[in-house]
């Protein structure tokens, strides 16, 4: 078997005539043009994707104590959701694979807008419900968008950039959405609110139901907008594969491929796994203890969140732009190691602000290493299985981060801690202890598949001689 390199070939609709095999150094304007607008529209997608569901951090919880209920009942909220995702994201990366990336965004985001614009005339087990449903529109979205970007970058630098940027675009747009929602629910800052009516919600939860209307119909602009971009990059753009630049493409020529594909998906899932399960446990319940622990008005507990998102957009850029110098697996294990120590420092924080600063960095450095994660997995994966894998992966992520949330609401309903406040001291630190040993599972991928291209390489010498 004689292993070929190919040359990746994108044509541009503008200019169809240019030679395919022009090296990628001698870029013309018209090429810059079409890769920064190319870059645009990938990150508006990202980011009115990511502002549809960034109100969830501050709103949820309070929308919870609202309808009478406790942070136990939040956590149920959030695993019900997540469980219906993790049932979901098999067959949403499938239809994705076969229909295209934009009928499967078109598909999730009506269907959670739908059920968003449902909640606010629900309570109890029917909130708990309708929320849960709103799995399926996460599973479809947030499978193809990744996929998405993707498809239309090459392998390497190109790709954790294209992430990078994209990434730190949804960030910045999430930045508004916890402070507008703390802005909506305060009345104090926004007290013209109190003259609306709202047929069927009563007035305690008519500014809860303004914000899942806007969450709602965000989502809505989002499947539409998912359409026009997958539309725009197939006319613009003609990708030929297989392609040495392009993901995967080495491990095509593997007889065992899918075999390969399955076992690095595997491997990539365990550490989704690890980081799932301890993230669950901590990260839904951050804002809910900064409540307790600080008491402060709706307006600033959203503030906390939204200033933490303009560092982490700074910080996913920074990750976007230096992996592949550093080195993706050492830069994410140094970021992962932190996560714990900063845990700790905002738990036993005396202070509000310092306790702040620490949340800040905290969730910075767990969550700006995940344009370098996306495309070491994306790299790894041969092209024509990305959604599926990509599906598996947030399955094993998705499951037990669902476990570990609803472990910790059974936890606090029991009391056995004494509240929110005294568990988080003591567990959340310990459950972030997970996130470096979680990449230990991606180092054992990247190292296997590493040999199996040696051994391709290996048959091509030999074939040749």
């Amino acid at each position: 078997m004689i292993y070929q390199k190919a040359q990746l070939r994108v044509y541009y609709a503008a200019d169809r005539t240019r030679d395919a095999k022009m090296p990628s150094t001698v870029e013309s304007p018209v090429i810059e043009a079409e890769s920064a607008e190319k870059m645009t529209r990938l990150s508006i997608l990202t980011s009115v994707s990511r502002l549809g569901w960034a109100f969830n951090i501050v709103v949820l919880p309070l929308f919870a104590i609202a309808i009478g209920q406790d942070e136990a009942f939040y956590g149920l909220m959030v695993a019900a959701a997540g469980y219906v995702q993790s049932a979901v994201l098999f067959p949403a990366g499938t239809f994705s694979d076969r229909a295209g990336r934009g009928k499967a965004i078109l598909v999730g985001t009506v269907a959670s807008g739908i059920c968003l614009f449902a909640l606010p005339f629900t309570s109890g087990l029917w909130s708990l419900g309708v929320y849960a449903l709103t799995g399926i529109g996460n599973g479809f979205t947030s499978t193809s968008v990744n996929s998405l970007v993707a498809d239309y970058t090459e392998k390497g630098e190109e790709r954790t950039r294209s992430y990078g940027v994209t990434q730190a675009a949804a960030t910045l747009a999430g930045t508004v959405a916890p402070f507008l929602g703390g802005y909506i629910l305060d009345p104090v800052a926004a007290p013209f609110l109190d003259a609306i009516a709202i047929p069927g919600v009563s007035s305690t939860l008519t500014r809860f139901a303004v914000i899942f209307f806007i969450m709602g119909s965000i989502r809505m602009l989002t499947g539409v907008y998912g359409i026009q971009t997958e539309d725009w990059l197939k006319e613009n753009y003609e990708m030929e594969l297989p392609d040495a630049m392009e993901e995967g493409v080495e491990l095509e020529h593997l007889e065992d491929a899918a075999d390969n594909d399955a076992k690095t998906s595997l491997l990539f899932g365990v550490n989704s796994f690890i980081m799932g399960f301890s993230s669950g446990m901590v990260v839904p319940y951050l804002i809910p203890w900064i409540n307790k622990a600080f008491t402060t008005e709706p307006v600033i507990l959203g503030s906390v969140p939204a200033v933490s998102n303009l560092i982490l957009a700074s910080g996913t850029l920074f990750v976007g732009f230096s992996s592949e110098r550093i080195g993706k697996l050492r830069l994410v294990f140094l970021l992962y190691l932190l996560a714990p120590i900063l845990t700790v420092g905002l738990v036993w924080a005396p202070y509000f602000l310092l306790m702040v600063v620490f949340y800040i960095i905290r969730m910075a450095v767990a969550n700006m290493a995940r344009p370098a994660t996306n495309s070491l997995f994306m790299g790894e994966i041969t092209s024509r299985r990305r959604g599926r894998s990509w599906a598996v992966n947030r399955i094993m992520w998705t499951f037990p981060r669902q476990t570990g949330t609803i472990l910790t609401s059974f936890i606090l309903s029991a009391g056995i801690f004494g509240g929110i406040v005294p568990f988080g001291e003591l567990f959340f630190p310990i459950a972030m202890a997970l996130y470096p040993v979680s990449v230990l599972p991606m180092y054992i991928a990247v190292k296997r598949n590493e040999r199996r291209r040696e051994e391709l390489l290996a048959l091509e010498d030999n074939s040749i001689t």
